[in-house]
């Protein structure tokens, strides 16, 4: 009688536990990846974000020009108008998506509305105010604006007169909750120099 040999119950157990912590390992593994996948794209769009933020402010900014305009009633608004929670400027660059023949010049807004930093626009520089805008960040809890002017002092406002003086630099940063706040730093673009007085010529 030949002697046959298989494994036993307790064998069989034991397999079966050591395969069971095998896979739940590999489970464990598998939704860690899962989950540093997830946390890398999260944080990859947004610095996306945070990227594309950057981009249109600075572009705004470094095509600030000193061009004042007048608002809905006829009123005066100077090129540059600041405060310690946005600001409203006009720029060059603006594209004309409907093709019709206006200058590509345009007033823009930055302020924080209802928990969102947003941009608005002015459809005409003159006769019309600043649109709803749209939104650049959201779960924004706070805002704190500064200019520079070109002694190289900071205040939290900004008045264009006397010239529609244009600030030299724009600090601009944003509380969000149970993030680290973002701080973004601009310039605009330089002043022009009043032109140089005609002297009398001699005789």
């Amino acid at each position: 009688m030949k002697d046959e040999r298989g494994f036993t119950l307790v064998e069989m157990l034991v397999a079966l536990s050591i395969f069971a912590a095998i896979a739940a390992m590999g489970v464990g593994l598998l939704r860690s990846s899962v989950d540093t996948q997830d946390a890398v794209q999260a944080r990859l769009k947004a610095m996306g974000g945070v990227n594309r933020l950057r981009a249109v402010m600075a572009n705004d900014l470094a095509q600030a020009v000193q061009r004042s305009t007048r608002g809905p009633a006829g009123e005066a608004v100077p090129a540059f108008v600041g405060s310690a929670t946005g600001f409203a400027l006009v720029h060059t660059g603006a594209g004309v998506l409907d093709g019709s023949p206006r200058p590509a010049v345009e007033r823009v807004g930055y302020a924080l509305v209802g928990g969102e930093w947003r941009r608005a626009t002015q459809p005409m520089l003159d006769g019309t105010a600043l649109g709803e805008g749209d939104r650049l960040v959201g779960d924004v809890s706070g805002v704190a604006v500064r200019y520079r002017d070109e002694r190289g002092n900071w205040g939290e406002s900004w008045n264009s007169e006397p010239g529609d003086r244009l600030p030299r630099a724009v600090e601009v940063r944003l509380m969000r909750a149970g993030r680290e706040a973002l701080t973004m730093l601009f310039l605009t673009a330089p002043t022009l120099p009043p032109p140089p007085a005609q002297g009398v010529s001699a005789p």
